[in-house]
């Protein structure tokens, strides 16, 4: 019998670092919803880690590469749980999808961590490495967005429109709604627009029964 010892001890490995990367990510997402970015600090994020903060000083130096490694992993998280969805009628795949960015039991702490993420957005232009990790989850959106237009027509549940400049035009107005209202901390705002959106994709999209 071949010994498995070894492939058990590197199994066990992995998953321990599995778990220590969601622990420390877990740790950013609580910094940032109770602080914001500019006062996210390491020494901030060590308080919301629940395993040894010696640990997390081996693996980061600062603040900056820790924030990157945290879009990578939300990057990965996207795609992983996009790749999960069934393959439901495309209009209630949308509408899951607008909910997931616009969700209409937005908490406190949800509310705060947008807040973060657009203050983090702002310094893309000043950060290249922002920059990209924030292109990426742009384009991750629009790619299922489009997908999910593409579907749709495909089946005749909605009209003929381009749905590469459909998937951007929504993504873009979505992303609008959630920035003026997370910045004003305006629910009744994001909710108002929010159905104002779905009446319009509902009445331009939607193709006749």
């Amino acid at each position: 019998m071949a010994d498995t010892s070894d492939t058990d001890h590197t199994a066990t490995i992995a998953e321990e670092r599995d778990e220590t990367t969601e622990a420390i990510m877990e740790a950013v997402y609580l910094a940032l919803s109770k602080h914001g970015y500019p006062e996210t600090t390491m020494s901030r994020i060590a308080a919301e880690f629940e395993k040894s903060k010696s640990l997390l000083y081996y693996h980061y130096d600062g603040k900056e590469e820790i924030l990157n490694d945290f879009f990578a992993f939300v990057c990965a998280e996207l795609e992983t749980s996009f790749a999960e969805e069934s393959d439901d009628d495309p209009y209630d795949q949308l509408i899951a999808l607008l909910n997931r960015v616009l969700p209409t039991d937005l908490d406190d702490e949800a509310l705060q961590f947008r807040q973060a993420f657009f203050e983090i957005r702002s310094q893309a232009p000043h950060n290249q490495s922002y920059y990209d990790q924030i292109k990426r989850t742009d384009e991750i959106f629009i790619a299922e967005l489009t997908e999910i237009l593409e579907r749709g027509i495909e089946s005749g549940r909605f009209v003929a429109v381009d749905p590469d400049r459909q998937a951007e035009y929504i993504f873009s107005t979505v992303y609008g709604i959630m920035e003026r209202g997370v910045t004003l901390e305006d629910r009744a705002l994001i909710e108002q627009n929010r159905a104002v959106l779905v009446e319009q994709l509902e009445r331009t999209l939607l193709a006749d029964e």
